[in-house]
């Protein structure tokens, strides 16, 4: 296959594909990525194709892995043939069948992922599902408790031993949040190497992306967010459509991720648990202690 070809092509290709985890900083490099002349990044963000299942809806098929490749690429088309293209989706990673269809798709393809220290990834995740009106619960506790396959399950190791199974090492680049913090250039221009792109460094660098808010009425991003999850959930996909034409889906989107959230004050925002993050970090220890392995990195930092 030739590289860099454009979407229309029989046998165009992504030439590399991040697959999270969730908030360690994709969305701050898939924004930048997304800034560099050689790079091609579609606007839309998680395109979540690869995955079978719903990591949220436990059981829940993804209405979008059954869509046609044409789908997948249109995306795509308004990429340069010269440009590098791929997409960053979080669901890849903890998605066990995720990266067998990656490498059905394309055996040749460049896996990216960032990693976090588990206790305050999942804690962002939190804050982030609360927001999203995806989970309801008043603390980070109770989530745990009422929903151990999302902050209980998130081994690193486990879901990236299947893609260096899969896939050869030398196409895998895994990275980390906390070097990401010390000195962001290195770490971007690290993945610029990693897929071949020109060094160049956007202005946009040294902000923040998707940082976390907090909904003006938590009931209300749940109610628009459950009944969104319903109609995934019962299969009734084709009514999407219909609501976008009247109007309802996007009011209901634009309540959600704009007039219904708020910038959250540092005297307001919720703090990790010292017990919390103890139970966390013993729980994901031997995990931790294997991903060391490897990745061959020392994660003492994490232990």
């Amino acid at each position: 296959m030739g590289v860099h070809q454009t979407y229309n092509e029989p046998d165009f290709r992504l030439d590399f594909i991040g697959i999270g985890a969730a908030k360690s900083g994709t969305t701050w490099l898939t924004d930048n990525l997304g800034k560099h002349p050689d790079i091609f990044i579609p606007e839309q963000k998680e395109l979540v194709y690869f995955n079978a299942f719903l990591s949220r809806m436990p059981g829940t098929k993804n209405p979008v892995h059954d869509k046609s490749l044409s789908w997948y690429h249109e995306f795509f088309k308004e990429a340069k043939k010269e440009q590098i293209k791929g997409e960053f989706s979080v669901e890849y990673l903890i998605n066990e069948n995720s990266a067998q269809s990656i490498y059905d798709y394309y055996p040749n393809v460049k896996i990216l992922a960032v990693l976090r220290y588990p206790p305050k990834q999942l804690f962002s995740l939190y804050l982030y599902l609360v927001q999203r009106g995806v989970i309801a619960y008043p603390t980070f506790e109770k989530a745990i408790e009422k929903r151990p396959d999302l902050f209980l399950e998130y081994h690193y190791h486990k879901h990236l031993q299947v893609y260096f199974d899969i896939f050869p090492k030398e196409q895998i680049k895994v990275m980390l949040f906390e070097d990401m913090r010390k000195n962001n250039k290195a770490f971007f221009k690290e993945f610029l190497d990693f897929i071949g792109a020109n060094e160049f460094y956007p202005a946009t660098l040294e902000e923040k992306s998707n940082e976390t808010k907090q909904p003006r009425v938590k009931w209300l991003n749940h109610l628009i967010q459950s009944t969104r999850q319903a109609i995934t959930q019962n299969n009734m996909e084709w009514v999407i459509p219909v609501l976008r034409y009247t109007g309802i889906l996007p009011l209901g989107m634009f309540i959600r991720d704009k007039l219904n959230v708020t910038k959250m004050k540092k005297e307001d925002k919720p703090v990790l648990q010292a017990e919390t993050e103890q139970m966390l970090k013993e729980h994901y220890l031997k995990d931790t202690e294997k991903l060391e392995k490897l990745l061959g990195r020392d994660l003492s930092d994490w232990k």
